[in-house]
């Protein structure tokens, strides 16, 4: 067994950053106090949950303890409007408010500021996202558009996962445990001085998971079991891919800031970024450098307004593979598989207060520029309503923009077969091609949200959304020709292009109650409804196709967790959820499905902290069936369907 190491530093910057774990009992936080959790990435300043105009959810490192989750996108579970839905056990679709899939490009994720999704599809690699989740300071998740601040891409949310600062992880801490599932797994941190102003932590982590092994840092190895269909040019025209994909990764962020007082400083920070994937068999091998630069500057208060302004840059340098030799049954990225986009961009965001206390309006916008679609214009308005300490109500009104990815600027590659009877059966192949003249995708949302501090012990947050689609993405086919490279089989060209609308609307509903100083219960409700229309021009099957995608995220999703503090430094958490159905799949023809069926899942934690410094616990995870599905067969790649299973792990925590 291998194991990731990596070497964190902060100098004298990261004291003055708030640290969400100074008080190491978060659990005894009231419903108030979690109110008013710090958060920064609605508009790039610290602001407060309570206080923030827009649908805001903060998961702390409390949450993440009791979970039991063992990944990143299982917490996600939790926020209401998410969608996680597992595909194998290295492989996640996650979105907010629709448009579920593996490659979502609808949702920006950052860690500590650096954007992660990849160029190639703006979707995440989620295997090559993990850290020690005791080292989490809070993931701050944001529902609906914040391109006005972070730009293309944070369409339908943002995920901002914040880890600790050094200073807030001295000492050394140790994890680790098994079970039927989750095999083997272990981590360990440790942190220290050096002088007394600069603080270090060292930490790793391995595990092993039902077949796959993946060991990973911000220095980054990991190898793991991949499985799909691929099409090939004889009989019988598909073939079970079995490979095993490597992965490396690193970057490298600084940052350097100086505050000037509490509501004004500025903050320049720059990272690289490298990753690499490859397969022992050569299907696809990928590799690109990130070089990103970013200046952001808050302004001291004048006549009540808050201004804070920045300027980024991003140069990627990306090699995509090389071009295929099997009649393009492989992967190629004409015309050349070496690309170079850049992106310049500005924001500028004013906070003004109408009445102190009352009533404030922040209005801004993302100025961008990219190699792609030229100049982008992403502005938002937002009104924030205090009529009472205890209640808030927001409003906003945004445009975003999901720019299109190097695939979709130029890509090669086929699809699994069919076999029309207007070809006499012969094998039809579909074959993707990227056209540089797909423009961006476009949205305007609209937003209405309410909080209350009902009590000292409940407390509820209500948002709505409508969402305006424009120019969404859809496979148009040409003209079937013959393969000449494979006599008797077809050729199908799908290109990309903007023939799609659509409307999306729905309501997200969270609360969380004390019901004893021993009993806490939260519980979130989401509703969504997806209306998408391609042009009528299109071929039926190509409408239908494209307008699928209503189905592949469920109607109505429950969350329920109730949590108990027994006697005896005793924990119990039961987790509950219910996913409605999902439809709209295309189904592959080889063992794939169109519909996949409403489920409910239980989870089970027990921890037990027998001195300060040890903690035990045992988890169980899809407690309710052996095993069930979560998505279907993706429309552009196809994979083996995967049922996930039941499982049970033991866990033990030894802080030093």
């Amino acid at each position: 067994m291998a194991l990731g190491l990596v070497i964190f530093v902060s100098g004298v910057f990261a004291q003055t950053r708030k640290s969400l774990t100074s008080s190491n009992d978060l659990k005894k936080l009231s419903v108030e106090e979690l109110m008013s959790v710090e958060v920064t990435t609605v508009s790039r300043r610290e602001s407060t949950v309570g206080e923030s105009p827009a649908a805001v959810f903060v998961i702390t490192p409390e949450d993440i303890r009791r979970s039991g989750a063992t990944t990143f996108p299982e917490l996600f579970r939790m926020v209401p409007g998410m969608d996680v839905a597992r595909i194998d056990n290295n492989k996640w679709a996650i979105s907010a408010r629709g448009f579920n899939d593996r490659f979502n490009g609808k949702l920006l994720v950052q860690v500590d500021g650096r954007t992660v999704y990849n160029p190639l599809s703006s979707g995440v690699y989620w295997d090559a996202v993990d850290y020690p989740l005791e080292d989490i300071e809070r993931i701050e998740v944001i529902r609906g558009p914040g391109a006005s601040v972070w730009g293309a891409n944070a369409v339908n949310g943002i995920i901002n996962i914040i880890t600790k600062a050094a200073k807030d992880t001295q000492g050394g801490i140790f994890s680790g445990g098994g079970g039927t599932e989750e095999r083997g797994f272990g981590a360990f941190r440790y942190g220290g001085t050096i002088g007394s102003d600069l603080y270090y932590r060292v930490y790793g982590k391995g595990f092993s998971r039902d077949r796959q092994f993946l060991r990973q840092g911000d220095f980054l190895g990991s190898e793991a079991g991949r499985k799909d269909l691929r099409p090939m040019a004889a009989a019988p025209f598909v073939l079970t891919n079995a490979e095993t994909e490597v992965t490396h990764a690193g970057n490298v962020l600084a940052r350097w800031s100086h505050q000037f007082g509490k509501d004004s400083g500025w903050a320049l920070q720059a990272y690289w970024d490298r990753f690499e994937r490859e397969g022992d068999k050569g299907f696809a091998d990928l590799r690109w450098d990130t070089f990103d630069v970013d200046f952001q500057h808050q302004l001291p208060e004048v006549a009540r307004q808050k201004i804070v302004y920045g300027l980024s840059y991003r140069y990627i340098d990306a090699f995509l593979g090389p071009s295929t030799s099997d009649g393009g049954f492989g992967v190629s990225f004409p015309p050349s598989p070496h690309r170079r986009p850049q992106l310049f961009s500005a924001f500028v965001q004013d906070q003004l207060t109408l009445v102190e206390d009352k009533l404030s309006l922040t209005f801004g916008s993302k100025l961008e520029h990219n190699d792609h679609t030229g100049f982008e214009v992403q502005p938002t308005g937002r009104l924030l309503w205090t009529p009472t300490k205890r209640q808030s109500v927001w409003a906003a009104v945004s445009r975003a923009v999901r720019t299109p990815t190097l695939s979709e600027d130029g890509i090669g590659t086929r699809q699994l077969p069919s076999f029309p009877a207007a070809l006499g059966g012969a094998p039809l192949f579909a074959r993707l091609a990227g056209s540089p003249a797909f423009k961006s995708e476009e949205l305007l949302a609209y937003e209405l949200g309410y909080r209350a501090q009902a009590t000292d012990r409940l407390s509820v947050d209500l948002a709505l959304f409508y969402n305006a689609y424009d120019n969404l993405r859809v496979a148009v086919p040409g003209m079937a020709t013959a393969i000449g490279a494979a006599p008797g089989t077809f050729d199908l060209p799908l290109t990309f292009q903007n023939l799609m609308t659509g409307k999306t609307y729905g309501a997200e509903l969270s609360a969380s109650c004390q019901l004893a100083d021993w009993w806490r219960l939260y519980g979130a409700y989401t509703l969504l409804e997806m209306n998408l229309h391609a042009d009528p021009a299109l071929p039926a099957g190509t409408r239908t196709a494209g307008e699928g995608a209503e189905g592949q995220s469920p109607r109505h999703q429950v969350y329920l967790q109730s949590s108990w503090d027994l006697p005896r430094n005793v924990q119990f958490d039961l987790i509950g959820r219910f996913v409605d159905r999902l439809h709209g799949f295309n189904p592959s023809g080889i063992g794939g499905g169109d519909v996949i069926g409403a489920y409910i899942s239980l989870d089970a934690r027990l921890g037990w902290t027998p001195g300060k410094n040890l903690e035990l616990a045992v988890a169980g995870q899809n407690l309710l069936d052996r095993h069930h599905p979560e998505t279907g067969t993706a429309q552009f790649l196809r994979s083996s369907p995967v049922e996930i299973r039941r499982g049970v792990y033991g866990k033990v925590t030894w802080r030093f």
